[in-house]
This record gives structure tokens, sequence and C-alpha cells, in this order.
């Protein structure tokens, strides 16, 4: 097949970790989703201000019996990511009579805007360094997320529920902890807290404001586009006159390393109606990997070890299907993660695609769970132009 973008882009890609990490979630045998419960019936009565943090000052309720103390401590846990420029434990709350029963943390953080992620996803960043296991996990909207982690601490069985808001460049992190035993009592009220939080401030998201749209190639028909962060360029256009799909690859200019790579393909079907069975888009998901490595890395072979693993939330026409896949490349056994997302509607299959470094290192988390956010933001313009 003839490569798109005859471009030749040095990508330096980490040993694989447990897979699990790449798609999000560890292996559980049990589903704790309905642990991640929110109760919107609960009033937001109950002011809570941080005088460095104005953006991110709130209101939510009042826990029965819980004291606030302030700490305004710096942690240093995340540093390792490179993606913030400071975190900051703002107060604890607790009924000092039984503080091991259940505690919640208020954190604020500001962000690198170059690597700004999804905000399941830093709740994730954050959960997993306070509890090993992250069972459950689920997003409101691009920019606020909540996980549900297990974790032993201190002889008790604890858990963990993360949830992250951001405004503009910063961020509110809400960690409540709590003994596993203790759940029937607490967790009704932290779905209370969660619930009912509502920011003060409506900041204008300056991250959104830098976003630009790049046009694919287009030879008569519909003319798509990519809607994309600041520092995200279209590599080549396609130059084929007559083009089976359309497409383009995008890499992030913010990225020395080139350990990420984002692309739109959209393929006409031979009829508006089609209905591909899930071979099919597995079959297509493959190609859109294929078309991916020959034109970032066409001298180099590769093995796909296809892991078919829908990727959740993630809906944009009226057939929605996902895979996350290892990539090796040969002669170095080098692994790649893979995230194809593909969608039917209106006579075409659109592939919102992603290549990155498998995340063996904080800074590979960090590059992957950014590129995340970037195939989320073309998803969801995507979504516009396919109505």
């Amino acid at each position: 097949m003839k490569p798109l973008f005859l471009v030749l882009r040095r990508m330096s890609f980490s040993a694989m970790v447990l897979v699990t990490t790449a798609i999000g979630l560890d292996v559980m045998a049990e589903d704790y989703t309905s642990r991640l419960t929110l109760d919107s019936t609960a009033k937001a009565s109950e002011p809570y201000s941080f005088q460095e943090a104005k953006d991110i000052n709130f209101h939510s309720v009042k826990i029965d019996k819980f004291m606030w103390f302030r700490e305004k401590r710096a942690l240093s846990e995340w540093d390792k990511y490179e993606t913030f420029d400071n975190v900051t434990l703002q107060t604890i709350g607790y009924d000092p009579a039984n503080r091991d029963h259940f505690e919640i943390q208020i954190i604020t953080a500001e962000i690198k805007p170059e690597k700004v992620a999804r905000g399941v996803d830093y709740a994730r960043l954050f959960a997993k360094e306070w509890a090993p296991s992250v069972a459950a996990m689920k997003e409101y909207g691009r920019d606020a997320g909540d996980v549900f982690a297990l974790g032993p601490d201190n002889g008790f069985n604890r858990r963990e529920r993360v949830a992250v808001w951001r405004e503009d460049k910063s961020l509110l992190i809400v960690r409540a902890g709590y003994a596993e035993e203790e759940a029937a009592r607490v967790e009704p009220q932290i779905a209370q807290f969660f619930g009912a939080l509502k920011l003060d401030n409506d900041a204008t998201d300056s991250i959104d404001g830098a976003m630009h749209l790049e046009k694919l190639p287009s030879s008569g028909g519909v003319a798509y586009s990519a809607r994309l962060p600041d520092g995200w360029k279209k590599l080549t256009q396609n130059s084929d006159p007559n083009p089976s799909y359309t497409g383009a690859i995008f890499t992030n200019s913010n990225d020395p390393d080139g350990n990420a790579a984002v692309s739109l393909f959209v393929f006409p079907t031979p009829k508006s109606d089609l209905s591909p069975t899930d071979d099919q888009l597995r079959q297509l998901a493959a190609k859109v990997v294929e078309i991916e490595l020959q034109n970032l890395m066409p001298d180099v072979g590769f093995k796909l070890d296809e892991d078919v693993s829908f990727v959740p939330g993630e809906k944009v026409g009226d057939v929605d299907k996902g895979f996350i896949d290892i990539v090796t490349l040969q002669g170095s056994e080098q692994k790649i993660r893979a995230r194809t997302v593909l969608s039917l509607r209106k006579g075409v299959v659109a592939a919102v695609a992603s290549l990155t470094a498998f995340p063996a290192t904080p800074k590979d988390v960090a590059t992957m769970i950014h590129t995340d956010f970037v195939t989320r933001t073309i998803g969801e313009g995507l979504a516009d132009q396919l109505k």
C-alpha cells in the first residue's frame, strides 16, 4: 500500500509494562462501577475556599461531625510525571473521633497546558499513588472524572475514591479515603459530597481557546477537519488524486522525543446503510495501525498483537468500536500502544487513532494521557461533523 505521508520520524519507545496500565483499569473479577454513584439531589450549601487557588473554590454539602484542617503543604509525589507545575494539599477533613473511618483531602494543582489530560486520567494518576489497584472509572465530560481504587493501608482494607475537575490550567482533586467496613455508612456521604460539588468560578478555558483546526485532504467530497490543541500539527497531505480514504496524521511539536502521534481517517462505505461486523471493524482497526506505522516508520517491520478491548465512553457515530493493541517492533522488541476508535455514520467509517510509547515510565504515562486528551478532542469535533 502506498503510504499517505512519506515521513521518517524518530520515535523512541519504551519497554512494555502491564497491558492493563495502557487500558486504564487493573484486572478485576468484580464490577465496582456502582461505587461511583453521585447524589444529584444533594444541596451545595457549604463553601470551600482557598486563598492561593481561587479558581477552584467550590460549594458542596456539609458533612456531619467533620472538622477541616488547613494544610497548605506542597506534594512532590507527582513531580516525576513532569506534567504539573505544583500540587498542594490544601485541607483535610474528618471526624476527630473516627479519623481512620473516613477522611477527605482537598488538593489543588496547576498543570502544564501543553500536557493537558482528561479529568478521568488525572484522577487515575493521583489514585495510583495512594492505592495499588484502580477498579472503576467514570467520566463526567472530557474535563472531569472519578475513580474507585482498592488498597490496604495501616492494617485496614482501605478504599479510595478520587475525583478531579479541571478549570482552565487548575485542577481540583478530591480524595475520599475510608475503611471498607465503613462503606455502607460512608459511601452515601461521598456520593452527596461529589454529587453536590459545584465550582464557584466559570473561567474561560485558555487551552480550548488555543485549539486550531487542521483540514483533511479532500477530492471534492465532504471536507473533514481535526480540532487539535496547540503544538499538534499535520505532517503532510495525501498526494494521491483518487484516494480510497482521506486522512491525516498529526504529531506534537512540544514532544521532542516524538513518542506520540494521532490520526483521523475517513473511509467511504459502499452504501450508507452498511452495518459492518465486529470482525470487519477489527480488521479495519488493524489496517489503521498499519497505515500509521507505514507513514511514521516506513522501514521498520512490526507485529500487531490484537487485544480486542472495547474503549468505553467514546460514542461518536451510530456504531462505535474501540481497540487497544500492542505493536512489537521487529529487531528491537520494543512495544507501542495503539488505540483506535471506529465510528459509522452517513456512509463512512471514521477512525480516530493514536500511537504512544508504552507507559513504562511516569513520563511515558504523561505522554499517553495527553494523547488520549487529543483523540478525545478530535472525536468530539468529529461528532459534530458526522451529524
